[in-house]
């Protein structure tokens, strides 16, 4: 173990401390991967906080002359044997961060030391993690303690976009796009409609999500139980707990690329995780580009009304019939 370094279990008043090292991990792997995570909209301290409190977990710490160093977030795991599989014990190592301003220090050799003879002493067989393919440093560092590679993850890449919930930190991004496409051809949104406050709330209720290119956010839609259309007559597919899309824009210099059908698809899949049977929207007569993209996903039209000044044609689609 490195000289003047101490590995012990995290104390409360070094949950602080221990928090904001996590946020380095956790702006490594923003920065790292931009289409899984997104920037920390929450205090880490609760997380960290969660992981201490856990019967299986152990929040270690390297300290130095008052100073924490670093710390890990170890997971003693122990499963069953099944028809294919023997029964495995071992230490996971959950998450690890040595500070910035304090590498190469030894102290992230100290810790996985520390774990190592931890799992001797408890009776486990294997300490076992993982690293993203981008953290070089990390895989470098792993291997000079002994680690080994026993299973690699792959990926293929189909679409160059992802698809996520908006968070607040995306209100701006959603405004701005909105805000591009009012006055364009077939869109009947106005000045007041959708504003941002109106876009607050969708984010705040979790009902606003968005497609991601590497340019940023390149479309936005709503969804959400059906509470306003509801009272139409005109609905022909039985549902049980129908759902509403909603606010439906695509960048203008990304249409006729076939997003907006991949944005419905996947509105479609979230609600139908949540249990809706069923989708409807108004879509204006006059919005040729929308009746398209919603007729080529199985949207079929149940009639028309007149709501808020406009008139609408009524489209429906029964979720459990899956995608097209």
């Amino acid at each position: 173990m490195a000289s003047n370094i101490t590995i012990r279990d995290m104390i409360p008043e070094e949950l602080d401390r221990v928090a904001a090292l996590h946020d380095q991990i956790h702006a490594l792997h923003v920065s790292g991967r931009p289409d899984i995570f997104v920037p920390a909209c929450e205090d880490s301290t609760g997380l960290m906080n969660w992981h201490a409190q856990q019967p299986n977990r152990r929040v270690l710490v390297a300290v130095r002359e008052g100073t924490v160093l670093g710390y890990a977030v170890v997971a003693f795991i122990s499963r069953p044997g099944g028809p294919y599989t023997l029964p495995r014990r071992f230490l996971h190592v959950e998450e690890i961060c040595v500070d910035e301003a304090h590498r190469h220090c030894g102290a992230g050799k100290a810790l996985m030391e520390f774990i190592y003879q931890a799992a001797r002493e408890n009776g486990y067989p294997r300490v076992e993690l993982d690293v993203w393919a981008f953290n070089n440093d990390a895989q470098a560092f792993y291997q000079a303690v002994g680690m080994k590679t026993y299973r690699h993850f792959l990926e293929m890449q189909v679409l160059p976009y992802r698809f996520m919930q908006l968070t607040p930190a995306h209100g701006d991004a959603a405004m701005q796009l909105y805000e591009s496409l009012k006055g364009t051809p077939g869109c009947t949104w106005d000045e007041g409609y959708p504003d941002r406050a109106m876009i607050d709330a969708d984010i705040a209720a979790g009902r606003l999500y968005g497609v991601f290119d590497d340019s940023g956010l390149i479309a936005a839609g709503a969804a959400m139980p059906d509470e306003e259309l509801n009272r139409l007559e005109c609905w022909q597919v039985p549902s049980e707990k129908p759902c509403m899309l909603t606010r439906i824009g695509v960048k203008a210099n990304r249409q006729g690329q076939g997003i907006a059908k991949k944005l419905v698809h996947y509105l479609e899949d979230e609600m139908r995780m949540q249990g809706h049977d069923a989708a409807r929207m108004l879509v204006s007569p006059g919005n040729e580009k929308a009746l398209r993209a919603y007729r080529s996903c199985a949207y079929q039209q149940a009639g028309s009304a007149r709501m808020f000044e406009e008139d609408w044609f009524c489209f429906e689609k029964r979720l459990s019939q899956g995608i097209c």
